[in-house]
């Protein structure tokens, strides 16, 4: 896809918060060091776009991209790994299972994983929680340059393996852009689904 303009659009700290729902939206979810941020600036093209914060876990919000004036890209705040009180942790469980389950706009859900690491308990309850949503989501193994060729792909069948069956497992590499185009077919896909009569 051939991104032609990128711009912050808002964000929500509390449930049913944030940008009033217009075009659709696809969400970016995952642990807080998979490279979510990094995915983001890749489609983009916007290496500022979404900034990745030195310390995982500090992200608090929901961050809503708009592309191409056409939808919107919905960076949510990372699990695993995160700081901050143990209050502030419990909050963001409702604030993105709240957004996840009720948004009107919600067309797909990329779940961002360390190709290195597959899929682990908190990724298997997302899709779990997701299924029950009636939400379509595609998982996306990052940081494929960290492996050789042999081992990438046998990563990329063990996370397959891993998932329900005919859901997409798509390789990325925010360093070398392999998979980019892999991932924008997915989203767009979705994003042509909840569009119909749009080119």
């Amino acid at each position: 896809m051939r991104v032609t303009a990128a711009r912050f659009l808002g964000a929500a700290a509390t449930p049913r918060a944030g940008p009033a729902p217009g075009p659709p939206e696809v969400a970016i979810a995952g642990r807080s060091n998979v490279g979510k941020s990094a995915l983001i600036n890749c489609l983009t093209g916007r290496r500022g776009l979404a900034r990745a914060s030195a310390t995982p876990g500090r992200t608090r919000q929901l961050n809503f991209f708009l592309v191409n004036e056409r939808f919107v890209l919905v960076d949510l705040p990372g699990y695993g790994f995160a700081v901050g009180p143990e209050r502030e942790r419990r909050a963001w469980k409702p604030l993105v299972e709240t957004y996840l389950r009720e948004r009107p706009v919600l067309c797909g859900v990329a779940i961002v994983v360390d190709a290195r690491r597959g899929l682990e308990r908190e990724e298997e309850e997302l899709l779990s929680f997701l299924e029950h949503a009636g939400r379509p989501a595609a998982v996306v193994a990052t940081k494929l340059d960290k492996l050789a060729r042999n081992p990438a792909r046998t990563a990329l069948a063990r996370i397959a393996e891993q998932t329900p069956a005919g859901m997409l497992v798509v390789g990325f590499s925010a360093l070398t852009g392999e998979g980019r185009d892999d991932v924008w077919r997915v989203l767009r896909d979705w994003v042509e689904l909840a569009s119909p009569g749009r080119e």
